[in-house]
């Protein structure tokens, strides 16, 4: 019993899992994607796309509320019944293969493009997918214990870009709303896929030891989140204005360029460091995530699927480092997902409604 109990998450490290299955290794490039349509005022765009992980957020505490010790997974069958409920269940894990494979993909072309262009891909696949499928094989508490420590090294490293305020100019985020409200609306939409991941509150919050500070620490996380996206947007447009940001890939590494510390010859490796372990937390996170939807589909444990899945991830990732071919699918999947997510959640939290008025 003692054992069950070290094994449950705190309200703490519930916080830093959400936050990290949410902030990961694509906050290099988001600026990149949002300044296309929002301009200077991509920030503001990011402020406005709270409202979706605020949404499911709410929703899942209900549900929760109602469900302290059954997950999603098991309240699809209760509710939907089982041909339905295994179908509805299916489509939520693909998002999570989708998710791995991306993230896995993204670290292998930011790896070959900027610290080992001498490794092939699927040599740095190899070692990428190996040191998730570990991390993943070890479980829900050491992920979260991993997330938060992690967590706070980035947060601190995040706050020295203050510096870059002196370098850059406050006529790069002006005229505010310049690029027309229909524009940052738009983006939006776009911002809402970043805000992707708290869809795992839902799959883990029976391991967690407090469940009446679920809804308290999730909220922390969403404030946390978005305070890290729109200081991460804002200070990349401060700094280098909007023509500049569409010439790099990862526009937000290029702002660490504005740090200069005596001891330190370049502090854009520094983070590119941070970068990594960061990247690899959120590659062990959605892997954990995906075998735990596996596991629950199949009956297979968990532990045997984190070693089963590890080809199929290999070859997906691998696949997806074709820049065209993943804008594709993302393009295809990802807002149908977010959509299919909201439908899901809203609609299960109504039958708990009905079921619990009659």
């Amino acid at each position: 019993m003692d054992k069950q109990k070290r094994n449950l998450l705190t309200s703490n490290e519930l916080t830093f899992l959400l936050f990290s299955f949410v902030i990961g290794s694509g906050v290099v490039k988001l600026p990149n994607v949002l300044v296309e349509t929002a301009g200077q005022d991509a920030w503001i765009s990011v402020i406005i796309a709270l409202v979706y992980p605020i949404y499911v957020v709410f929703i899942a505490s209900y549900i929760i509320n109602k469900h302290p010790k059954e997950n999603i997974l098991s309240l699809t069958k209760k509710y939907f019944g089982s041909l339905l409920g295994s179908l509805l269940n299916f489509v939520f894990m693909l998002q999570f293969l989708l998710l791995t494979v991306a993230i896995i993909s993204d670290f292998i072309i930011l790896m070959k493009t900027y610290i080992v262009d001498f490794l092939t891909p699927l040599k740095i696949g190899i070692v990428a997918v190996s040191l998730a499928a570990y991390a993943a094989h070890k479980g829900l508490k050491v992920l979260a214990k991993t997330s938060a420590l992690i967590s706070y090294i980035f947060i601190g490293i995040l706050l020295l870009a203050i510096s870059a305020l002196q370098y850059g100019s406050i006529l790069n985020i002006q005229p505010v709303f310049g690029s027309g409200l229909m524009n940052i609306l738009k983006t939006t939409k776009t911002t809402a896929y970043s805000y992707y991941g708290w869809e795992a509150l839902l799959l883990f919050h029976p391991f967690v030891e407090d469940t009446k500070s679920i809804k308290k620490a999730a909220l922390k996380a969403v404030a946390l989140c978005g305070a890290v996206y729109v200081w991460i947007v804002f200070i990349t447009i401060f700094y280098l204005g909007i023509d500049i940001i569409p010439k790099s890939y990862w526009s937000f590494i290029m702002v660490f360029e504005s740090i200069n510390i005596p001891i330190i010859n370049n502090f854009r490796y520094i983070f590119m460091f941070v970068w990594i372990m960061l990247a690899l937390r959120l590659m062990a996170n959605y892997y954990f995530a995906f075998a735990f939807n596996l596991s629950n589909f199949t009956k297979i444990d968990i532990k045997k699927i984190c070693i089963l899945i590890y080809p199929v991830i290999l070859y997906l990732s691998l696949k997806l480092t074709d820049r065209i071919l993943r804008v594709k699918i993302f393009d295809f999947a990802m807002v149908p997902f977010i959509i299919f997510n909201l439908i899901f959640f809203t609609v299960t939290g109504l039958l708990i409604s009905i079921k619990y008025k009659c």
